[in-house]
């Protein structure tokens, strides 16, 4: 088992995919989904299509994701251990466990929480009449009206 950056060993359930001798469009690599088996990396139980889920909550893989792990597919062609019917490689299907990575931002500027100032709460001041002190209210509301001249 190698040790990935993380510090805890591959995780995964692999099954192999036999080369039928077609190509694409047709399926280039195939299994029976009877007797194919996936194969834990940690404990090298094999488990069947069905049975996937009991993998994925079985306490190894439970560490991992306690650990902030999650699950990711993927695929690789390979040269074959053993030769069947003439064929050469053999394509490993893989479910595994990654952890994610930091989050980074992607185009280049900061996050709104760091751009954006925070709001801080000011202390109360006391309101300060606009009217200047010699102001006296209007008695009459006609001397408010003035002659425009035309």
């Amino acid at each position: 088992m190698l040790n990935n950056k993380y510090q805890m060993p591959f995780c995964g359930l692999s099954l192999k995919l036999y080369e039928t001798g077609k190509k694409a469009p047709s399926m280039e690599y195939s299994a029976s989904s009877t007797k194919a088996k996936f194969l834990c990396s940690l404990t090298k139980q094999l488990y069947g299509l069905s049975q996937i889920m009991d993998w994925y909550n079985t306490a190894q893989v439970q560490a991992y994701v306690k650990a902030g792990y999650s699950l990711k597919w993927g695929s690789k062609v390979q040269q074959a251990k053993e030769t069947k019917y003439g064929a050469d490689t053999e394509q490993v299907v893989t479910c595994y466990m990654v952890k994610p990575p930091m989050q980074q931002n992607v185009d280049g500027f900061k996050p709104i929480s760091q751009t954006v100032p925070q709001y801080t709460p000011q202390p109360m001041t006391q309101a300060q009449p606009s009217a200047p002190d010699h102001a006296v209210p209007v008695q009459n509301m006609n001397d408010m009206d003035d002659e425009i001249p035309f």
